[in-house]
């Protein structure tokens, strides 16, 4: 289900700002824009997750506006200093999943929008998700992924970017998440969890470089292979991607990295520090450290 989401906002500047900031924090969501309340009655507001009003409204013009926004599943409320009327206890009183007076932090917001997002989606209702379409899709996929290798499984073809990798994988993980389907019968159910399995597993050998590499290379010697045998002892060469968990440690790993290239050693090690104190005892962190250490002595030397 692609998030909708629904900016009421007089500011035509910081309106088209948001909107650009929400579609790209916010994978596949779908952001509309209005300028004015009257603007709303012509929407199905009860498709968006959420609706972000701006506006320069008295407390009067609230009763007039809130039968037409709570028809949205939620709305954020954001406070203009022009605006004294509107207050955290007009939130309150109306029902605003959050409230914040501008100008706010952009991820501070995008934290709020997620979480209205993701409350929304666990409190979808069974007759909601489970239209008799939908169990056909669940019952045709899990019966056809023995069938597909990772690529395939993905709808991707094997030269696809890591990009579109991840893309497919949220997309494929948020559609078949269990959690959604607690309500449900049994055995579609547990079809969904196989499914999310299977993507887990997917994305863990393409999401890695090397791990990847061995399956392409597997794949073009076996085109009938499906998955990757994690019990096999397979010799390839260390790397960052790989090796660090981490993502703020595998950030700094790859500017020591960068410096090492350029021989600044000490900035390498200075990143390396940063790295080893985000992923304590990694072999791979402390063979760069000790690369750049003799690199920095023999430079002084």
């Amino acid at each position: 289900m692609k998030p909708k989401i629904l900016i009421l906002m007089k500011d035509e500047k910081y309106l088209q700002s948001l909107k650009l900031f929400l579609v790209n924090k916010i994978s596949e969501s779908e952001v509309d824009t209005v300028s004015e309340i009257k603007s709303l009655s012509k929407l199905p507001l009860s498709e968006y997750s959420t609706v972000i009003v701006s506006s320069l409204l008295k407390e009067g013009v609230w009763l007039k506006a809130l039968p037409v926004i709570s028809k949205a599943k939620s709305f954020i409320l954001l406070g203009v200093p022009e605006g004294p009327e509107v207050s955290q206890g007009i939130a309150d009183k109306y029902g605003a999943a959050a409230f914040f007076k501008l100008p706010v932090n952009s991820e501070t917001l995008l934290t709020a929008v997620k979480n209205v997002i993701e409350k929304i989606e666990r409190n979808v209702k069974v007759p909601d998700i489970m239209t008799k379409d939908f169990i056909e899709t669940i019952k045709n996929f899990f019966s056809s992924m023995d069938n597909l290798n990772y690529y395939q499984f993905f709808n991707l073809s094997s030269k696809a970017a890591s990009e579109e990798i991840k893309k497919k994988y949220v997309s494929l993980a948020r559609k078949y998440h269990p959690d959604k389907f607690r309500n449900v019968p049994s055995d579609i159910r547990n079809m969904t969890y196989e499914i999310t399995k299977r993507a887990n597993e997917a994305y863990s050998v393409l999401s890695h470089p090397n791990r990847r590499a061995i399956y392409d290379r597997m794949l073009s010697e076996n085109p009938e292979l499906k998955r990757f045998d994690f019990r096999m002892k397979v010799a390839y060469e260390e790397n960052l991607e790989d090796t660090i968990e981490n993502p703020q440690a595998r950030r700094f790993a790859r500017l020591a990295c960068k410096a090492m290239d350029q021989k600044d050693y000490k900035s390498a090690l200075t990143q390396l520090k940063m790295a080893a104190s985000m992923e304590k005892n990694n072999s791979y962190i402390a063979k760069l450290t000790e690369k750049a250490n003799k690199a920095l002595e023999g430079k002084q030397g």
